[in-house]
């Protein structure tokens, strides 16, 4: 009796054996290098428009091994919750068999960190203080929470809207740009449309940096229009 549940014990794994021999074993560092091929190029567009220095970090990802009942190595999907770049996002993995049949499904978190050379303050900047090339500097920083918001060149005509310290990222937010018309000033009010183009003197009602939506006045007609400046002595009104 022992003898023949010894043989029997030695037939079960022999067959265990020869089963596992022709299944595929997808292992830790496979499955995240899998992973991380495909997620890879997805954020790389994210972030095209930003910069392409970033670093990925996967948490979530078992230790284990996948053993399969194939041969073939299984397919990898990843569903994403949000399509829009974050520094902290979260997707569901799916690995499956050739006919579709999910072996494993686990979440994962996906860490971004994005890095690129942005304006930073080389020394305190005071509230509504200039901001110029003498009180920043470019340096490459860690701007994931920052995207769309830094400055990659040097600027002039910024006024801060908040005190930066030492070190810090100046950003879009925090800074406008410095008035180049002053309220009540004297200035020409150019109001054009498409076959017409007229001009006439009035005044500013209220400071304004190039490019900005103002409030003038007209001398000859007392009448208030909104335009945009254009320069320091001229705001366009569209007709």
């Amino acid at each position: 009796m022992k003898k023949q549940i010894k043989n029997l014990i030695l037939f079960l794994i022999l067959a265990f054996s020869s089963n596992a021999s022709f299944c595929y074993t997808l292992t830790h560092s496979e499955l995240k290098e899998d992973i991380l091929s495909k997620i890879t190029p997805e954020i790389k567009a994210q972030l095209a428009e930003y910069s392409n220095d970033f670093k990925i970090n996967i948490l979530g990802i078992s230790n284990q091994s996948i053993i399969t009942n194939e041969t073939t190595k299984p397919k990898i999907e990843i569903i994403s919750q949000n399509n829009n770049f974050s520094q902290n996002s979260y997707k569901r993995i799916l690995v499956k068999n050739s006919n579709g049949t999910i072996i494993k499904a686990f979440p994962i978190n996906v860490q971004t960190q994005v890095y690129a050379p942005v304006l930073v303050a080389s020394e305190t900047i005071a509230y509504n203080q200039t901001i110029n090339q003498t009180n920043t500097k470019l340096e490459k920083r860690e701007i994931s929470k920052y995207l769309g918001k830094t400055y990659s060149n040097q600027v002039s005509n910024l006024i801060s809207t908040r005190n930066y310290p030492k070190g810090s990222v100046i950003l879009e937010t925090y800074a406008k740009q410095k008035a180049v018309m002053l309220k009540n000033s004297s200035i020409d009010i150019v109001f054009e449309s498409k076959n017409m183009n007229i001009k006439l003197r009035g005044k500013a009602l209220k400071d304004g940096a190039i490019g900005e939506r103002i409030l003038v006045k007209s001398d000859k007609y007392n009448k208030t229009y909104n335009g945009i400046i254009k320069s320091e002595n001229e705001v366009i009104v569209r007709i």
